[in-house]
């Protein structure tokens, strides 16, 4: 009977042994598995940096390309103002305003009757001084 409780005790024992060394063997797997997701982690922040990094320089570049753009679509859009000639047009234009004001006020009635009136007295002093002379 002694002997009995003896295996049976052993086999117990083997059986807590066996019992412990799965559990060990699971928690190694469970640290393997938590080291491969820590790794894991570490790899997709360093990508998201990585890609964070990559969209700031890009924006940068693609606001200075669009600057760049612009800059020579002014350029060019001013080369062809002076090369149709839009800018001499636009400044004759102008001119030919101001002439037009500066006749509208030179020809205006009272101008007119004056400078006539001039003439009329001129022409009449002339005749006065022709006939005195002959």
């Amino acid at each position: 009977m002694a002997e009995m409780l003896q295996d049976l005790l052993n086999s117990i024992y083997q059986r807590i042994a066996q019992l412990g060394q799965a559990i060990q063997g699971l928690k190694t797997s469970l640290d393997g598995l938590n080291q491969n997701i820590e790794q894991k982690i570490s790899n997709l922040n360093e990508k998201l940096k990585e890609f964070s990094e990559e969209i700031e320089v890009t924006k940068g570049k693609h606001i200075e390309v669009l600057k760049d753009i612009g800059e020579s679509t002014k350029l060019e859009l001013t080369k062809i103002q002076e090369g149709l000639g839009l800018v001499a047009l636009e400044t004759l234009v102008k001119n030919l305003e101001e002439f037009s004001k500066l006749s509208g006020e030179v020809l205006n009635q009272d101008t007119v009757n004056l400078l006539l009136s001039e003439a009329i007295s001129s022409v009449k002093s002339m005749r006065e001084i022709s006939q005195n002379d002959v």
